[in-house]
C-alpha cells in the first residue's frame, strides 16, 4: 500500500520480491530496470536467490513479499507437496514454454544403437530398449526441482516409453546453470531444463536435444509471479500494482527491438552475470543446428492475455500429475485449491477488466473429483489436442 505522509506526499511502497538467475526472470528486472515498478509508486528490490527451495521457503515464512516461481510451487506449497506447507497463490503468469530434453552424445549413440529410425530415438524407445538390454547399466537425468513442470515432462516422456521414472532410471535435482557441466562430465546423462541450457549443449557439442515441452504437453504457463496468501490479503492494492508493473515488463521483454537492451540488462553480474550471447538462444527465434528441430510454438513466451492470465485447467493438470507421481492422496478439495491459488479475478481487477468474469473457475458443484482422480493416477488425463484453452480430457 502506498503510505502519504503529513504533507501529502506520496512515498514508495518498499518490496522485496526474490528471483532465480534464469532468463524467465526477465520480467521482473526489466520492470525493475525500465522504471515500471517505479510508474506505480512500488519501489522494489529484487532478490537473487540460489534455489527454488530458497524461494518457496522465503515467501512462506514473509522474507520475501512475493516471487519469480516455478507455475507449479504456489500449488506444491498449499498443498503441502514438499518440505512446507503454507497457502500462496498468483494472479499473474510472466512466461509460457521454453523447456526441453537433452541427453549426452554417449547417449545419444547408445540409443542410436537401439533406434530403427530417428522417431524411436526422440519418443525414447531406443532408450527402452537399452535398458532393457542393459538392466544394470545406470542412466541419470536430472531436473531443476522436485515439483516442477521439468521434472513431469521428463516423467510423461518416459513413461511414455514404458519406463520406469522411478525404478528404471535415476532422476536428479540440479541448478540449471550446472546443467551443461554435469553432462559434459558424464555425471548426468540427460535432462529435462528450460532454454537456453538446450540450445547451448547443442551449440557446444556436448549433447542433442531431443523433445520440447510444447512436444509433449503444447503451449503451457511456466513462470509465475507468485505470493503468501495472507501477504496478498494484507497488501491488496500494491499487489495489484505489482502485476501492472509486470505487465508492462513482459510486452516490453517480447518486443524484438528490445532484444539487444534486454540481453545486456539480464547479462550483469546482478541478475545473471554472463555473456550476453550465451542468453541468446533463450529470445531469438533462431536455434542451433541440431538432429531435430525446435517448433516455432515451443518458443517461450512473455506477454498475451493467454500467456499472462493465471490458467485453472492447469492448475489442475499439474495437481493431477502430483497425483498420477503418488505425491499426493486424494483427501484436499481440489476445486477450492485451484479457487485459492489460481486468481484470474486479481488478473482481471489489475488490467481494469474487472467487468470480465472468469470463465475457467471451478465449481465443486460440477467438478466429478472421482472420475478426476482416476484418470490421473491412472495416467490417462490429457490436455486437449488443441492446447490447454481447450480444456483437459479425461
Amino acid at each position: 500500500m502506498i503510505e502519504t505522509d503529513s504533507k501529502g506526499t506520496s512515498n514508495m511502497t518498499d518490496i522485496n520480491i526474490g528471483f532465480i538467475p534464469l532468463i524467465d526472470c526477465a520480467p521482473f528486472v526489466i520492470a525493475k530496470e525500465k522504471g515500471f515498478f517505479d510508474f506505480q509508486s512500488v519501489n522494489v528490490t529484487l532478490h537473487k536467490e540460489a534455489s527454488w527451495a530458497s524461494i518457496r521457503d522465503k515467501v512462506a515464512y514473509n522474507l520475501l513479499d512475493g516471487a519469480h516461481m516455478l507455475a507449479t510451487m504456489p500449488i506444491a506449497a498449499t498443498l503441502g507437496v514438499g518440505a512446507i506447507k503454507a497457502p500462496m497463490q498468483t494472479s499473474f503468469t510472466v512466461s509460457e514454454n521454453g523447456n526441453g530434453i537433452t541427453v549426452s552424445n554417449l547417449l545419444y549413440r547408445k540409443m542410436s544403437g537401439y533406434a530403427k529410425h530417428a522417431a524411436e530415438i526422440r519418443d525414447g524407445t531406443a532408450l527402452r530398449r537399452l535398458l532393457t538390454d542393459n538392466p544394470k547399466q545406470t542412466i541419470r537425468f536430472a531436473s531443476v526441482f522436485p515439483y516442477s513442470s521439468h521434472t513431469y515432462q521428463l516423467r510423461d516422456w518416459l513413461s511414455r516409453a514404458g519406463i520406469d521414472g522411478d525404478k528404471d532410471v535415476q532422476i536428479l535435482v540440479i541448478p540449471p546453470t550446472k546443467m551443461i557441466s554435469h553432462l559434459a562430465n558424464g555425471e548426468i546423462d540427460g535432462y529435462c531444463v528450460g532454454e537456453p541450457w538446450n540450445s547451448l549443449a547443442v551449440k557446444q557439442g556436448v549433447g542433442h536435444m531431443l523433445m520440447t515441452g510444447y512436444d509433449l504437453w503444447g503451449s503451457t504457463p511456466e513462470k509465475v509471479f507468485a505470493v503468501n496468501d495472507q501477504w496478498q490479503q494484507d497488501n491488496q492494492d500494491t499487489h495489484l500494482q505489482l502485476i501492472k508493473a509486470l505487465h508492462q515488463a513482459c510486452a516490453w521483454v517480447d518486443d524484438g527491438e528490445n532484444q539487444e537492451e534486454l540481453l545486456s540488462i539480464l547479462a550483469k553480474p546482478s541478475y545473471l552475470n554472463c555473456d550476453p550471447d550465451a542468453l541468446r538462444y533463450g529470445f531469438n527465434a533462431i536455434k542451433p543446428a541440431g538432429d531435430f528441430a525446435w517448433p516455432k510454438e515451443a518458443y517461450q513466451k512473455f506477454s498475451g492475455a493467454k500467456v499472462n492470465c493465471p490458467n485453472p485447467d492447469y492448475a489442475l493438470w499439474l495437481i493431477s500429475q502430483m497425483v498420477r507421481w503418488q505425491e499426493l492422496g486424494y483427501e484436499f478439495d481440489v476445486t477450492q485449491v485451484i479457487n485459492q491459488v489460481c486468481r484470474q479475478d486479481l488478473y482481471y481487477k489489475a488490467l481494469g477488466l474487472a467487468a470480465i468474469q472468469p470463465d475457467h473457475f471451478y465449481s465443486g458443484a460440477s467438478f466429478d473429483k472421482q472420475k478426476w482422480y482416476d484418470s490421473a493416477l491412472a495416467g490417462v488425463m490429457t490436455i486437449h489436442p488443441e492446447g490447454l484453452e481447450k480444456g483437459l480430457i479425461y
